[in-house]
């Protein structure tokens, strides 16, 4: 099990506003001077080459840690990729804003350390084929992070979701409420080392570290 704790080190920047995952799923990414928990995660100990998908407004990769050595930010949405590279600007490692379908993502085979995954695989059109292409640029033993919202445990609610989930497909950039990405994670091959379960405004997400085999 993982634990997130709130021993979450401090930005150098203050004045960046609270940026967003993604613009279908607008949640902060800072509270003030610091990483929210979630993304606090998402970046810890992080290092090498790291792919990232979905750019958001930008916000986000001014809290990377200086060991990382370049970022890559898949964005399928071409005409957000200017906003993106606005909002990098203040980040403390090279950021490269490409965009790019999520599965078939512009990246070379084997050349990424680490992927993050972060509220995209509700929306990917083909879930299963964006997790083939995160093993394709994962060198071995590189790591998959997400954080995303899961199917509820609880039959009732699990059903409203599906019945739900055209129409807020349409309502909400494609994103499906009741896919259960933890399970196709692992039947894409990969290796689950940890998941941490919680609620968000009363929706069950989880974070989990995948690793390619």
């Amino acid at each position: 099990m993982i634990t997130v704790n709130d021993d979450r080190p401090p930005d150098t920047r203050s004045d960046l506003g609270p940026g967003m995952e993604q613009f279908h799923h607008p949640r902060p990414v800072r509270h003030g001077s610091r990483p929210t928990l979630a993304r606090e995660f998402l970046m810890r100990g992080l290092s090498g080459v790291v792919v990232e998908i979905g750019a958001g407004d930008g916000v986000k990769f001014a809290l990377y840690p200086p060991e990382v050595h370049e970022i890559t930010a898949v964005e399928p949405q071409a005409d957000l990729c200017d906003t993106a590279r606005r909002g990098s600007r203040d980040a403390r490692v090279p950021v490269r804003v490409v965009p790019g379908a999520l599965d078939d993502l512009p990246v070379p085979a084997e050349s990424v350390d680490v992927v993050i995954c972060s509220l995209t695989l509700c929306s990917a059109p083909r879930p299963e084929r964006t997790l083939q292409e995160i093993a394709r640029v994962l060198r071995r033993g590189g790591e998959l992070r997400f954080y995303e919202h899961v199917r509820s445990c609880h039959p009732l609610v699990a059903l409203a979701q599906r019945l739900v989930g055209p129409l807020w497909a349409r309502a909400a950039g494609g994103c499906r409420p009741a896919r259960d990405p933890v399970g196709a994670v692992a039947a894409a091959g990969f290796v689950l080392d940890g998941l941490d379960r919680s609620d968000f405004d009363h929706v069950a997400h989880v974070l989990g570290v995948a690793r390619r085999p």
